[in-house]
C-alpha cells in the first residue's frame, strides 16, 4: 500500500493535484483566514465565503472556490483562482504570508472541550476529556496544528488513501499547542494593524454583524457590506451548518484539574486576551 501511496503522489504531483498545504506559493496580495482547530474556523471560512457571493450560499461543493483551505485544494487548484485569494488555514505563523491575516482565537478552555468533542465522534475509544487535556492538548512534541485533527477520523473514514496519495509523505501540518499557535502571530504580527486583525470568537459569536464589518474592512471587501446580514443568515441557515457552541461550555464540561493545567500553562497569555483564569471551584 505504501509503494502504490507514493507511486500515486508521483502522479499527483505531475499533473498539479497534489495538496498544496503550508508550502503553496503565497502570493503578494494573498489575504488570510487563521484559526486553531476547535477554534470556529470554519464558521468563519463560512461567514467570509457567504459574504463574497451572497447569491449562492457557502457549501461543501463550492467553499474551495471561494475560501480554499491549505488542506484540500490542490497547488494547480490554487493557481487556477482569481485573485487577490482569501486562503483558509490552522498554521501557526509563516513568514512566507506577506498579505493580511484575520486571525480567530477562542478561550483555550472551550478550545479543548470542542476538539475533544470533535475527535470523540471520530473515534469512540478517545480517552476522557481530563485525560485527552493532560497526554494530548496540552503536549507540544506532536502535530495539533495543520489538519493532523483529522487524520484520526474524517480524513481516513471519507479520503482514505486517495486523500494521502496527493500528500507530501510526513508533512502533516505545525507542531503547536494553543498557545504556540496564537503567540507565533502575535509575536510575528502583533505590532502589525495593517498586517493582523485578532478577532475573538466570543465577540464573533455575540455581535457577529459588527464583527464581520470590521473583517470586511481589514479584508478590503467594503463593497460588500451592504451584505453583512445576508451573509450571517446564510452561515446561521446552511444546510450543513452548525451555528457555533455558546461561549463558556468549558464551565460545565471541562474538569478542575484540565482547567487548573491549561491556567498554568497560558494564563499570562489569557488575561491579555481577555480571558479570565476560573475562579476557585470552576469547572465541572
Amino acid at each position: 500500500m505504501d509503494l502504490l501511496i507514493r507511486i500515486g503522489y508521483v502522479l499527483n504531483y505531475g499533473l498539479g493535484r497534489d495538496i498544496a498545504g503550508r508550502t503553496v506559493a503565497k502570493l503578494p496580495d494573498d489575504r488570510f483566514l487563521v484559526a486553531y482547530p476547535g477554534s470556529g474556523g470554519q464558521w468563519l471560512r463560512s461567514l467570509v465565503g457567504n459574504l463574497m457571493n451572497p447569491g449562492q450560499p457557502v457549501s461543501d461543493a463550492n467553499i474551495l472556490e471561494r475560501v480554499p483551505d491549505l488542506y484540500h485544494q490542490s497547488r494547480r487548484g490554487f493557481k487556477r483562482m482569481a485573485r487577490p485569494r482569501i486562503i483558509f488555514s490552522h498554521e501557526c505563523y509563516d513568514a512566507d504570508c506577506h498579505g493580511r491575516v484575520v486571525y480567530l482565537v477562542r478561550d483555550p478552555r472551550d478550545v479543548a472541550v470542542s476538539i475533544y468533542q470533535q475527535r470523540r465522534t471520530a473515534d469512540g475509544g478517545l480517552s476522557s476529556l481530563e485525560q485527552f487535556v493532560a497526554s494530548d492538548f496540552m503536549r507540544t512534541d506532536q502535530y495539533q496544528g495543520g489538519w493532523a485533527e483529522d487524520f484520526s477520523g474524517a480524513i481516513q473514514q471519507h479520503h482514505g488513501s486517495w486523500y494521502v496519495s496527493r500528500l507530501k509523505q510526513g508533512f502533516l501540518g505545525t507542531p503547536a499547542s494553543w498557545g504556540e499557535n496564537v503567540m507565533s502571530w502575535l509575536g510575528a504580527r502583533g505590532e502589525d494593524p495593517e498586517g493582523l486583525l485578532m478577532v475573538r470568537y466570543e465577540d464573533l459569536f455575540a455581535h457577529p454583524e459588527e464583527v464581520l464589518e470590521r473583517i470586511a474592512e481589514f479584508l478590503d471587501l467594503r463593497s460588500s457590506v451592504e451584505r453583512i446580514p445576508s451573509a450571517v443568515r446564510m452561515s446561521r441557515e446552511g444546510a450543513k451548518a452548525q451555528w457555533p457552541q455558546q461561549p463558556g461550555i468549558w464551565q460545565t464540561e471541562l474538569p478542575c484539574s484540565a482547567v487548573g493545567a491549561i491556567e498554568a500553562a497560558w494564563s499570562a497569555l489569557m488575561v491579555f486576551l481577555g480571558y479570565s483564569p476560573a475562579s476557585p471551584g470552576s469547572g465541572s
